[in-house]
């Protein structure tokens, strides 16, 4: 992650990871494993902003909003019969500038050279999720059952957190 940058306080690595390992389990493993597949990989990325505080922010208000991977995790490399890491990786790119537009399919107006025609990935509340590995219409639902449940999870941790508690104006 990017050093003196600001990214969201409650969506957490953590939080990302254990969301990322319930999700796999259950898709991959459990009873409702439905993925033929066992491989592939996810990536999350979320906005992040130049933390100039110290210095009472000098370029206010043009502070630019940068996607940041907040985390990223591959399943089963030793299965892989593609690139599925720069696949998942483009997909993001892709979804953060709205050159797709998280429906089935791809938007071939908008694919630039060195973009994937791929599509598998979900543009939620701020956050992408986007992976690859299996059939696009599952690399979608999982990302999408991930980006769900960890807007989920941050929600809970902002409802039980001190900051909320103790009626901060600013965010500790």
């Amino acid at each position: 992650m990017s050093e003196g940058m600001l990214l969201p306080k409650f969506l957490t690595k953590e939080i990302t990871e254990q969301v990322v390992s319930l999700v796999f389990d259950a898709v991959f493993n459990g009873s409702f494993a439905l993925a033929k597949r066992k491989a592939f990989h996810i990536v999350i990325l979320v906005p992040s902003m130049k933390d100039d505080r110290a210095m009472d922010y000098p370029d206010y208000p043009n502070y630019v909003i940068t996607p940041t991977v907040l985390y990223e995790a591959s399943l089963n490399r030793e299965l892989w019969t593609g690139e599925y890491d720069n696949i998942a990786r483009c997909k993001g790119l892709q979804l953060w500038h709205d050159r797709n537009d998280d429906r089935t399919d791809v938007m071939p107006h908008l694919l630039f050279p060195g973009d994937t025609p791929f599509w598998g990935g979900v543009k939620r509340r701020g956050i992408v999720v986007s992976g690859s590995g299996i059939q696009s219409h599952f690399d979608k639902m999982i990302c999408g059952m991930v980006a769900d449940m960890i807007v989920a999870m941050a929600y809970d941790a902002w409802m039980t957190s001190k900051d909320r508690e103790d009626k901060l104006a600013f965010l500790s």
